[in-house]
């Protein structure tokens, strides 16, 4: 024990400056080791355990445990903290455990003299003072520290206040007044006060083990051990409450109880009716239903079968009993009488033969008459039996003896075997098939064990068998130290069974040494058979035996399977071996030596090498067909499979369940696993397990020893298999691939309609979803595919555009989509589309991390018509303001300015027009100007408004009420509280909030006692409200009318607490836990009318009566053994005591008298309210017996909750209409004005300065192709989040055009002729190509001459031909035949990117392409004046839409598209093609991101440019060598 000064000088000079404290320290040593040996052996033990506890170990007590485990925070922090510093040794810096039992010691076994000194020490104990000597300014700190002031008789020894006292003369003043001067030193000399702390008896009975015991027929022990099988059925990530609800326990019980009888068990337990098992009830129903006399077994039933709670069974009861009585039967196949017996007809026998009078037939049951018939039925004792077996196997009690254990296992093995055995004589094989086809042990993939038959039958040996004594386990019995084997001892038997010995049945000269993955995979001998070398269990029996005998080595797992030919159970004892692969993490590097290797001689031939490997992590913009050595230092036998385990399986077990069971078992949902069969490291073939069910592992290729690869994808959605054919597949493997398609496909005519393509995959090279899911969309545009595949973009690259890619986005794209449009097999890799948007594109995309699907869709669209721009002189265009022009006018000068700089097949398909408006909020000047737009973001319909929920109590003890309010989160709390008020039907005073801290205690919540506060400023969403005492005060007589006025009177918060016993604990002051638990409640008090204590009880009961178990139906406790209320013949089951604010200490008392509360009883004394706190202490077995705490979060829903509740919530039905939020509604709030921010201020001519505006976009022009963007991610208080909020969109026959701006009505129609001065001709877009009338030559038009010029025609633009003519010579107008090989244009050189080829090079091309041209329209004059640009009403259908599913900042983009040949839907997931209903797209309400529209009988044919005549101005680029485009698979 050591000193606070000896901390701070050395021992030589403490010892100079000193003598006599060092003296005081060393006497004080010597006393605490000899009196240890006083303080009880069993507390030793007890003190340095938990000492051991409470420092994990490292024999160090900090401080902070100091204070709270030794002397729970009674002590004041400065008194603490002396303490601490005066037992610690001054040569440590923490308390060890000698230190505190010399702490201990000396405070409670000290004699008078040994506690003075240490009050000396502490008063001594001061940085300040290294002499160990008193000063009075010393003692007068510490004191007011500690809550106290100085005494009156301590200035007797501090005269003057000057004087310095000395250890003789501070003892004799202890002495003198007996050491009752402060608080300090009345704790530590008061002897009788500590001899009672440490003399407390403790309460044996006070744990909920003995209280269970008490009303049951079960052990502590088996109480113990039923908690712990209790909790293990309640284990569940959803099951937060840890308790049984119903789909718990029917999972639990559905494979060996009928369901029928299921919901009725649940009730037999559920004795609160609640809806859900405590501990309680889950202890108390077992011993019901399966211990003590049968007349308490038969109560219990009579609650299983008694639905409706009301005390007797009636007809339909009883009609009910009879069908779950012949399902038993039929369950455990026992002959009766009633098999073949209907329902009804079993329930008239039941009642005729069962009445007082033979003759008549009674109505119903009581429970006397029930147990009555209950001992004569048959097929009662047989569910009686099967309630036992129930009650030990799966539920957990253990057997009372070691008969029993063996009558259990034999009558539930003899059960759940019968399926496997041939159908007795007796049984019908209607009855035979219902058994089978309902018992869940002889399913297919059900698992059953093994068990020598040598540990049988020693087991089941009558030698073993001793009817008096109690199971004692082989488990117990090898670890004595255990403390089940202390608490259940038995003498030691040489005849027990042993460990489970399974080592007769395995073949140990197996080969397979390879670590095992389940307990199944174990070779056995050939030749066993059962009864004769094993006997056979099902899982449940094995886990029961497991529980009680160790098993040596592995257990033996065989699952059941069925053949085609044989309509009964098997197990496949010798089923196949397989071995499973699983790919290696390799780096970049070893990748490139795995393809180096892989390539064979012939390959090196290429003219590109494929020692190029793609890194997939840290690629970032290097060239697809550069050469790179691989590095010396990777050795050149990488292996990219590891062998992870070997596993059996059935060959009569399906490929799905097999997934399933490798999914569950490496924790990999379905979706993100592949499965193949590896016949070598290059040589797999894939299992397809989803597309069908009952495809058998035998039927699949699966052999013995056969090797299986289980892929699965990784982290950035790319798949290992995928990236490794990327990196090895050569360019002859290509060339002969696609050889071979074009072989196959010379016999045959071009099949434009083919139904196949289309649908190939894109590979995710890398978080490139958001790049596959918007081409696939796109690629499924039908008039940009038709396009690209009759190579029309080779006649219109424009390589002069310098904010074009020289062509490289429109190449690579076209190219892309000669691949997605072939007859390819397998998925694609864009690779080469991927550079060329890294290398030409925005920086944003050369990482490798997820990006936003629409900003990758509008630059690849604004790439392509860059590329593919008509214009190649674009002109000097100056916009002009509106000036109060017509905005038809405006609309045409902003639209031919748009088109003499940008005319390509973008435009024409994709180019709207906008309609911005600006307004001066001041004078109300109008700017209006027009642009284009190639996709339509609308914004969700802004929700500013804030759901809350409320939950209210009142002080009447009803149940509470929750209501639902919705407020604009800018309003103030008032309008929440009048809201309230009005729902409640209680006046503001009255409602009072609160929140519940984490002892339970109650404060009242201060953001909501401010009217002014916002309520978006609330950082709860679920309130807490109390109903508020108050008194109405009569009006004072006097001549006016003076309204009554209300005020609100003081009330005591209440809250609940328990003690619960310590095991472990250091010191008397933490014997005892302090439990809080349930809500606390307010009581009214300070009225005029005075209250006693007995009201006091009463208010607090009348609350809480809703809580207590009613003792008013004896049939509702029949579940308990004894009268639980012995025990409780109190009127009130607690206890009320005065406590401070956190509900842990006193209020009356001061800290020394270690008080936890201070207790008033029930009588008529006036009640004296000490402090705003009291405490509600439950007595153990009220707590445990009667409390029930399920019903406190019970509550009322008021019916503004549905009214109210978020669109956006989990619960919402989307049927509701008023939770829908359509895509008309998404485009009302995008025309709707908006104020512009004071940023954004408007700088308004007529007011000649900046002023405050209000801006409104319109919808003026809609393209033929219309994209729709939803935009998701929203900014939210400085940070992105996404809104999965539902919208409704239209598949069919959507009608935007009732969105479009309306026209002036006062114009008139107005024919313009564009001259060549207002529209640039540079190009095939110039008006010289556009006749006036019609011609009857063929001839091809541009485009823009068809849809972007006549943008104000809506007669002649409805659908973009309505003055099509059709010529008899026109050639088709669907697809292309897939390409094939010599079609090509191959390049004489190889150019890098951006690098132009000469003219002299496109003339000696090997062949010459000839695109098919089509007629054109033959009026193509320019109408303005009609209020709507669609007049005609033109529809639009939904061929594409893209879903973003997931969070913000990653997430997983997927493609909805139709297609065109075929028009069936399909859903691409990166490179997975699967076909999917129309319905399908109902379910992307949450996640639609991107919607593409087309007009309603678009012909394609209009929008194709005329090239005849023309020359190409580029070639297509080469397929490159490797097959990187071609299939993966």
């Amino acid at each position: 024990m050591g000193s606070g000064s000896t901390k701070i000088l050395s021992f030589d000079d403490a010892a100079k400056r000193c003598r006599k404290f060092e003296r005081l320290r060393n006497m004080i040593v010597i006393f605490c080791y000899i009196i240890l040996f006083s303080v009880l052996q069993a507390d030793l033990e007890r003190i340095e355990t938990t000492f051991r506890d409470l420092t994990n170990g490292t024999g160090e007590l900090s401080f902070t445990n100091f204070k709270r485990d030794v002397f729970a925070y009674f002590l004041p922090e400065k008194l603490a903290n002396r303490l601490y510093q005066v037992c610690t040794n001054s040569s440590r810096a923490c308390m060890s455990y000698k230190d505190l039992i010399c702490c201990l010691a000396l405070i409670y076994y000290g004699t008078s003299k040994e506690r003075m000194q240490l009050l000396y020490s502490l008063f001594a104990n001061n940085i300040s003072n290294s002499n160990g000597i008193l000063r009075w300014q010393d003692v007068e700190d510490f004191l007011s520290q500690c809550g106290d002031h100085p005494p009156e008789e301590l200035d007797k020894i501090f005269q003057n206040h000057d004087e310095i006292v000395t250890q003789e003369k501070f003892l004799e003043w202890l002495k003198l007044h007996h050491g009752h001067t402060t608080t300090i030193t009345d704790w530590l000399m008061d002897e009788q006060r500590l001899h009672e702390l440490i003399s407390s008896p403790i309460d044996r009975s006070s744990d909920q083990y003995s209280i269970l015991a008490g009303v049951t027929h079960l052990s502590d022990t088996e109480v113990k051990e039923l908690e712990k099988s209790y909790y293990s059925c309640t284990y569940s990530t959803t099951n937060r409450q840890q308790q049984i609800t119903l789909e718990t326990f029917s999972n639990l019980l559905s494979p060996v109880l009928p369901p029928i009888l299921i919901p009725g068990f649940f009730d037999a337990f559920d004795e609160n009716r609640d809806g859900c098992i405590d501990f309680k009830e889950f202890v108390c129903g077992i011993s019901a239903a399966c211990r003590g006399p049968y007349f308490e077994r038969y109560k219990f039933l009579f609650r299983v079968f008694d639905r409706d709670h009301h005390g007797r069974l009636d007809r339909s009861d009883i009609v009910h009993m009879s069908s779950c009585l012949i399902d038993v039967a039929q369950f455990v196949y026992v002959l009766t009488i009633h098999m073949n017996d209907s329902p009804d007809v079993y329930a008239d026998d039941i009642l005729q033969n069962n009445g007082n009078n033979k003759t008549n037939q009674i109505k119903y049951f009581q429970q006397e008459d029930f147990l009555n018939w209950c001992a004569t039925d048959a097929l009662i004792q047989q569910l009686i039996e099967l309630i036992f077996q129930i009650c030990h196997v799966v539920l957990g009690l253990r057997p009372s003896t070691k008969q029993e254990e063996i009558t259990i296992v034999k009558q539930f093995l003899r059960r759940e075997q019968y399926p496997f055995v041939e159908a007795q004589s007796g049984v019908s094989s209607k009855a035979y098939h219902w058994i089978n086809s309902n018992r869940s042990t002889s399913k297919p993939g059900s698992s059953w064990y093994l068990i020598s038959r040598d540990w049988w039958l020693r087991w089941e040996s009558p030698a073993s068998i001793s009817s008096t004594e109690p199971i004692v386990t082989t488990i117990q019995k090898k670890n004595s130290l255990t403390k089940l084997n202390k608490l259940t001892s038995g003498p030691d038997n040489k005849r027990e069974p042993g460990d489970i010995d399974n080592s007769l049945l395995i073949d140990k000269n197996s080969p397979n040494t390879i670590r095992v993955v389940n307990d199944d995979c174990v070779q056995l001998k050939f030749g066993l058979r059962r009864h004769m070398h094993f006997e056979m269990v099902p899982e449940l029996l094995w886990l029961f035996l497991r529980k009680y005998y160790r098993c040596n080595g592995l257990g033996i797992c065989r699952k059941v399977t069925y053949r085609k030919k044989i309509n009964k159970p098997e197990l496949d004892l010798y089923p196949l071996l397989i071995k499973i692969y699983r790919n290696q993490n390799l780096s970049s590097q070893q990748m490139q030596a795995i393809a180096t290797n892989n390539t064979t001689p012939n390959n090196n031939n290429n003219s590109h090498s494929m020692d190029f490997v793609y890194p997939l992590l840290n690629y970032v913009s290097a060239s697809l067909f550069s050469s790179s050595g691989t590095s010396n230092s990777i050795p050149a036998n990488t292996q990219r499979h590891y062998l992870t385990c070997s596993y059996f399986v059935s060959p009569y077990q399906t490929v799905r369940s097999l997934a399933e069971e490798l999914s569950k078992k490496f924790g990999k949902p379905l979706d993100e696993l592949r499965i193949w069969i590896r016949y070598s490291e290059n040589d797999l073939r894939q299992i397809d397990f989803e597309s069908s069910d009952d495809l058998e592992c035998q039927s699949a290729g699966l052999e013995q020893n056969i090797d299986i690869l289980f892929e699965t994808r990784n982290t950035d959605l790319t798949w290992p298999e995928e990236l490794y054919t990327l990196a090895t597949r050569s360019k002859n493997v290509a060339v002969q691939s696609l050889a071979s398609n074009n072989n196959n496909n010379n016999n045959s005519t071009s099949n434009a309609e083919e139904e196949g393509r289309g649908l190939i995959g894109l590979s995710n090279l890398g978080n490139t979803c958001f790049l596959n899911a918007a081409v696939q969309c796109l690629s499924h545009s039908f008039p940009l595919t038709f396009y690209f595949l009759h190579k029309y973009h080779l006649f219109e690259i424009n390589k002069d555009n310098p904010i074009g890619m020289q062509g490289n986005i429109a190449l690579r794209y076209g190219q892309l989509i000669t691949k997605l449009w072939s007859t390819v097999r397998g998925p694609l890799a864009p690779f080469e589309l991927r550079d060329s948007v890294a290398k030409f594109g925005s920086s944003r995309f050369t990482d490798f991390q997820q990006h936003d699907s629409q900003e990758f869709l509008s630059f690849l669209l604004d790439g392509l018509h860059e590329d593919l721009n008509r214009v190649h002189n674009k002109p000097y265009v100056e916009l002009k303001d509106s000036d109060n022009r017509p905005d038809e006018t405006v609309a045409y000068e902003h639209w031919a300015n748009h088109l003499a700089r940008n005319t390509s097949i973008i435009v024409d398909l994709f180019h709207g027009l906008l309609r911005s408006q600006v307004k001066c909020s001041v004078c109300e000047l109008k700017s209006v100007r027009f642009d284009p737009f190639n996709i339509l973001s609308l914004p969700l319909p802004m929700d500013t408004s804030i759901y809350i929920e409320i939950k209210l109590i009142r002080l009447d003890g009803s149940r509470p009420t929750r209501y639902g309010i919705r407020l604009d989160g800018d309003l103030a709390v008032s309008q929440l509280k009048s809201q309230l008020s009005t729902l409640s039907s209680l006046s503001i005073e009255q409602i009072g909030f609160f929140e519940v801290t984490t002892s339970s205690c109650l404060r009242r919540y201060p953001l909501m006692d401010n009217d002014q506060t916002k309520i978006k400023q609330l950082n709860l969403r679920e309130l807490l409200a109390y109903e508020l005492p108050i008194v109405i005060k009569p009006p004072e007589p006097s001549d006016d009318e003076t309204p009554s006025t209300t005020r609100s009177l003081s009330y005591i918060k209440a809250m609940h607490r328990r003690l619960e016993r310590q095991e472990r604990y250091v010191s008397p002051m933490t014997r005892h836990k302090i439990m809080f638990f349930g809500q606390p409640i307010l009581i009214p008090c300070g009225s005029e009318n005075k209250l006693t204590n007995e009201d006091i009880y009463k208010i607090v009961f009348k609350q809480l009566e809703r809580l207590l178990r009613k003792n008013s139906d004896s049939v509702y406790l029949s579940n308990h053994a004894f009268d639980c209320d012995d025990s409780l013949k109190e009127r009130y089951p607690f206890t009320l005591k005065h406590v401070n604010e956190d509900g842990k200490k006193c209020s009356i008392c001061s800290w020394n008298r270690f008080c936890l509360g201070c207790s008033f009883e029930s009588n008529n004394q006036e009640f004296n309210c000490k402090s705003e706190n009291i405490a509600i202490e439950w007595e153990s077995s009220a707590y445990y017996l009667c409390y029930l705490s399920n019903r406190e979060q019970d509550v009322e829903i008021h019916p503004s909750v549905k009214s109210s509740r978020s669109p956006n919530n989990d619960s919402m039905n989307l049927d509701d209409l008023s939770s829908i939020v359509r895509l008309e509604d998404c485009l009302e709030s995008f025309i709707k004005w908006e104020n512009l921010d004071h940023k954004e201020m408007f700088n308004c001519k007529t007011c000649q300065k900046l002023q405050p505006a209000d801006k409104k976009l319109d919808i003026w022009k809609l393209p033929p192709c219309l994209i729709f963007h939803i935009k998701r991610f929203q900014l939210s208080n400085t940070r992105w989040i996404k809104s999965s909020r539902p919208v409704r969109f239209p598949i069919k026959s959507f009608h935007p055009s009732k969105y479009l701006a309306q026209r002036s009505p006062t114009n008139t129609s107005i024919q313009f002729l564009p001259t060549e001065g207002d529209i640039s001709t540079s190009s095939s877009s110039s008006l010289s190509s556009i006749t006036t009338t019609t011609t009857t030559t063929p001839e091809a038009v541009s485009s823009s001459s068809i849809d972007n010029m006549l943008i104000l025609s809506p007669s002649r633009l409805v659908n973009g031909n309505h003055n099509y003519i059709k010529r008899d010579n026109e050639p088709h107008k669907g697809l292309p035949p897939p390409e094939k090989i010599h079609e090509t244009i191959k390049k004489k050189k190889k150019k890098r990117f951006g690098q132009r080829r000469k003219r002299i090079d496109i003339e000696n091309s090997d062949s010459t392409l000839q695109p098919p041209k089509f007629s054109q329209m033959a009026d193509r004059t320019l109408s303005f004046g009609d209020n709507s640009f669609d007049a005609d009403n033109a529809a639009y259908n939904l061929y594409a839409l893209v879903c973003h599913y997931g969070v913000i900042g990653g997430g997983h983009y997927v493609a909805y598209v139709k297609n065109h040949t075929n028009q069936q839907w399909y859903c691409f997931n990166d490179s997975s093609c699967k076909p999917v209903s129309e319905s399908v797209l109902e379910q992307c309400s949450s996640s639609a991101y991107l919607l593409f529209y087309e007009r309603e009988s678009l012909d394609h044919r209009c929008y194709m440019p005329n090239v005849e005549g023309k020359k190409q101005v580029a070639s297509e680029f080469q397929l490159p060598g490797d097959d990187r485009w071609c299939s993966i698979m």
